[in-house]
């Protein structure tokens, strides 16, 4: 796996001014090299917000016909919420047989049409989750059951949380209709260099904090064109900087490229806690460890776990377990 083509997910993460089929085609087409295993490779919008009303569509896809996206479609949406759970809402990255066991995909009538109708009997799911419950799932079917390795599952769950990112990032465009610079809290030159700073990006420690992302972002570029190992341009690029901003490419007519700092921190309501102890713990309910929580907030592991304990202890909770089952509860009885 070449650095090059990982950062070509990213960017295709943040390309977050295409219309929504083109964004979701250009994930695909990204993925596509790297994870497909001769039966093509597929990708689906989903609202997990609402238990009792699962959502998944539109979908992109590249070497999957709309027949097979279709049944999968009615599939999804007839789960139980409880293995919804299991799928969409609480893992990252895991085949479903790994996630729901032989037996469940011996017993299941649209795996089973899946397996004797096209030979798949398998398939990788990675979840671009986020505590919003909105996501984008990419799916890799195989031809036969096979558990993804550790190494795989940290990689792509990183991968998955730019995706997550790019997407809330869309959502939020969307509904501003901000286009090009317009509502950007920063404007940086390639080297970190302060263009513009509007809001928080003013502050001091701020401003650092950006630039230091940029000169990474530039780092991680130079590594993969350098066929450096993956996992480093995945390490240097995080999803967000200080909790706040995604950062993004944005080219001038003449063709000048800068990086736009954009506010794209998760919004995660739970009475009587601070914003980055709900944003902590958004993503722990979601089963997401520190360290990928930290990585996708671009905050410390350390500063992670801080808050979970914070927001356990506001709550009248024991610990992390206690406030990951809390908030899910919640979740689950909320009318949506």
């Amino acid at each position: 796996m070449k650095g090059s083509a990982t950062v070509a997910v990213i960017e295709a993460a943040y390309a977050v001014e295409r219309p929504t089929p083109e964004w979701l085609q250009g994930v695909v087409s990204a993925v596509a090299p790297l994870l497909d295993a001769g039966l093509g490779v597929w990708a689906g919008l989903y609202d997990a917000s609402r238990p009792e009303a699962f959502r998944i569509g539109p979908f992109a896809s590249r070497g999957v016909p709309p027949d097979r996206l279709e049944l999968l479609k009615a599939g999804a949406e007839a789960l139980p919420w409880a293995v919804i759970e299991r799928t969409f809402v609480t893992r990252t990255c895991g085949s479903l047989s790994q996630l729901l066991g032989a037996s469940f995909l011996d017993e299941n009538p649209v795996v089973e049409a899946f397996e004797q109708t096209w030979g798949i009997a398998d398939s990788i799911g990675i979840n671009a989750q986020d505590p919003t419950m909105h996501g984008c799932v990419l799916g890799i079917p195989l031809r036969a059951r096979k558990p993804v390795s550790a190494t795989f599952a940290t990689r792509w769950s990183r991968l998955a949380a730019h995706v997550a990112s790019g997407f809330r990032l869309r959502r939020q465009l969307e509904q501003t209709l901000a286009r090009g610079l317009d509502g950007a809290e920063a404007v940086l030159e390639p080297d970190g260099a302060l263009a513009h700073a509007e809001g928080a990006a003013v502050d001091g420690p701020a401003r650092l904090a950006l630039r230091g992302a940029a000169v990474a972002l530039d780092k991680a570029r130079a590594q993969a064109a350098r066929g450096a190992s993956p996992d480093g341009a995945i390490a240097e690029w995080r999803p967000l900087v200080e909790a706040r901003w995604t950062l993004y490419d944005h080219f001038e007519r003449d063709g000048r490229r800068y990086y736009v700092a954009r506010k794209n921190d998760p919004v995660v309501p739970e009475a009587g806690l601070t914003l980055r102890e709900r944003q902590v713990s958004g993503f722990a309910a979601l089963g997401h460890s520190n360290k990928l929580i930290a990585y996708e907030l671009g905050l410390k592991p350390s500063t992670v776990a801080t808050h979970l304990t914070a927001a356990a202890k506001k709550l009248g909770l024991s610990g992390r377990l206690a406030l990951i089952r809390h908030l899910r509860a919640s979740r689950a009885l909320s009318p949506g």
